[in-house]
């Protein structure tokens, strides 16, 4: 049997309530030539019966201990024959384009790694919303995360040569770090074709918030960020953009949090000082909002 040409890899943990859909959705995919590798990072649900359940060669399932998403989707990016990676979290869907847009693109732009467009859906009313328009990701990503770990292509032997941050502190902003390390290395192509959806839940891990983990994830974030040669002999000054943006990252956490009011404004300050731009976004104004009690 020949090599498939996209490994989609996805890690989960105790999401045996939405993992069914979304294999459903990979496998419903327009293009056939590819492998679905499930890491289950250490679940205590029923995820493993659930995933063994679906006859299908293409599904591979693999349990490991816990230890994050980071170190989930490198342990599936080793265990990869495809020739691109792909990346789908464990509650998200493909719509059956996916892998078709992404081979085509690829036979016409030979990237190193791409994008695709994605629609968030919040999944107790159903209503659909595009995020933030990509149009140059090799800047716009100093400025915010605009995008999802789906829809991410990257040619595997370049996955391999640039794996995930596995530091624990740095969960949920692993992806960001990762594309901005990408970024000073490599044109980061995209199409803004839609082919997937980000379901939004109230029990998706990044709606969960917790302070003293919020104000240790973004200093371990900046440092790793600074830390980067490559980061900063190409992005250079313009890496205050994404310091302030994660200082009001933070300070929209710790204002939703309910954290004291001084320490919510000194990030949101800090953040200003950075780039002043930061008061044209939404994001200010919410932060002012639970901030004051609006």
């Amino acid at each position: 049997m020949s090599s498939p040409f996209f490994s989609v890899v996805v890690p989960t943990y105790n999401r045996a309530g939405f993992i069914h859909k979304t294999i459903q959705s990979v496998l419903a995919q327009q293009f056939e030539n590819f492998e679905v590798l499930i890491v289950d990072d250490g679940s205590t649900d029923n995820t493993r019966e659930i995933v063994q359940a679906i006859q299908d060669n293409r599904v591979h399932y693999f349990k490991k201990e816990n230890a994050e998403r980071a170190a989930a989707r490198n342990f599936g990016i080793s265990k990869s024959k495809g020739i691109y990676i792909t990346f789908l979290d464990s509650d998200d869907l493909l719509l059956p384009n996916n892998l078709s847009t992404a081979y085509n693109f690829i036979q016409t732009h030979k990237p190193e790694v791409f994008h695709l467009g994605y629609k968030l859906v919040d999944a107790p009313t159903g209503k659909e919303r595009l995020p933030e328009r990509a149009h140059n990701i090799n800047e716009q990503i100093l400025k915010g995360n605009l995008l999802s770990c789906i829809g991410v292509f990257i040619r595997k032997e370049l996955a391999l040569q640039n794996l995930f941050n596995e530091t624990r502190s740095l969960s949920e902003l692993e992806d960001w770090e990762l594309w901005i390390r990408l970024a000073a290395r490599f044109r980061f192509m995209h199409s803004a074709e839609v082919t997937s959806l980000v379901v939004n839940h109230d029990s998706r891990s990044v709606m969960s918030v917790d302070i003293e983990k919020i104000k240790t994830k973004v200093q371990v974030f900046e440092a790793f960020v600074k830390s980067d040669p490559v980061n900063q002999r190409v992005f250079g000054s313009r890496l205050k953009q994404t310091y302030a943006s994660i200082s009001t990252y933070a300070a929209l956490h710790l204002a939703i949090a309910k954290a004291p009011r001084k320490e919510t404004f000194n990030y949101l300050w800090r953040g200003i000082r950075l780039n002043p731009a930061e008061v044209f976004k939404k994001r200010f104004l919410v932060i002012v909002k639970f901030a004051i009690g609006l």
